[in-house]
């Protein structure tokens, strides 16, 4: 009996540390499951907000207000493709707002591997984005709620799920930008197009250096290219890059599911050789 008892006594601290690990566990998977559904409700928020707003100014494919990347498109059209910094007005929003969190991975893959100095290169871009992100979100305040812009800005700064919250409250009334007395600008370029192909090229890069996003930077690659050429074809222009993203989108959907098919027979295949060695070793 003494033996067992001193067996016992030695177990206790063992028995302690895993009963902690299993809280701290426990804690960290209610924190994620809250953090999960506040994430899924801004989108929804964030998402009837571009919806309403694109659909109230008779924007095409009011829609794409539910697919990722491709909301922010459709933020570029609804503060008319024009983030301003003062007097200085930067164009093409409707392409550096879904494209510029994909040029931030692959930038941040490169400087990776310069020490020290390419750490301090990718804070450097990381802020210039998040202050050109926070801008056009300013102006998407302002078209619908000038008196307020500002206080919008520094909740959705300091609280991120406020953002969605603001565009879902303010998504019906009425717009108007000061800097374009116009509803809509036109553009000069066919930013579906130019999206497809970017996408799609991203789809494929993805599936090389196994960064685990070509299958949705080809899926939105591939409703912009199957869009774009639709368009094109109506206006009788040439639909040369919306094919070519349409092709490399397909290309990097299928060479990300093949990968994912890989990966999956080699673990069923992995795990039965260990089942099969376990019980190999029982008999």
């Amino acid at each position: 009996m003494h033996m067992y008892g001193n067996y016992f006594e030695d177990m206790s601290p063992y028995s302690s540390h895993s009963g902690l690990l299993l809280s701290i566990i426990s804690i960290l998977g209610i924190l994620l499951a809250i953090a999960a559904v506040i994430g899924i409700v801004c989108y929804v928020f964030n998402s009837i907000g571009l919806y309403t707003m694109a659909k109230n100014r008779n924007i095409d494919h009011p829609w794409l207000a539910w697919i990722p990347i491709a909301n922010s498109y459709l933020m570029g059209e609804l503060i008319n493709d024009d983030v301003s910094i003062g007097s200085w007005h930067i164009p093409y929003a409707k392409l550096f707002l879904p494209l510029m969190g994909l040029a931030l991975t692959l930038v941040m893959s490169v400087l990776g591997l310069i020490p020290y100095f390419g750490a301090f290169l990718g804070i450097l871009l990381s802020l210039a984005l998040g202050f050109y992100y926070y801008t056009a979100l300013f102006w998407l305040f302002s078209i619908y709620d000038q008196n307020h812009r500002v206080l919008y800005l520094v909740l959705s700064i300091v609280f991120a799920f406020m953002g969605p919250i603001f565009i879902f409250v303010i998504r019906n009334r009425d717009a108007y930008d000061e800097r374009h007395p116009e509803v809509i600008i036109e553009s000069s370029y066919h930013a579906k197009s130019i999206l497809a192909l970017c996408l799609g090229i991203f789809s494929i890069i993805s599936f090389v250096t196994l960064m685990g996003s070509g299958l949705l930077t080809g899926a939105v690659g591939l409703i912009f290219g199957i869009i774009a050429t639709k368009e094109l074809k109506q206006q009788g222009n040439p639909t040369g890059m919306a094919m070519a993203g349409l092709i490399c989108s397909i290309v990097g959907i299928a060479f990300t599911v093949l990968l994912l098919f890989a990966c999956v027979v080699c673990v069923g295949v992995g795990g039965m050789g260990i089942l099969g060695g376990l019980m190999n070793g029982g008999y």
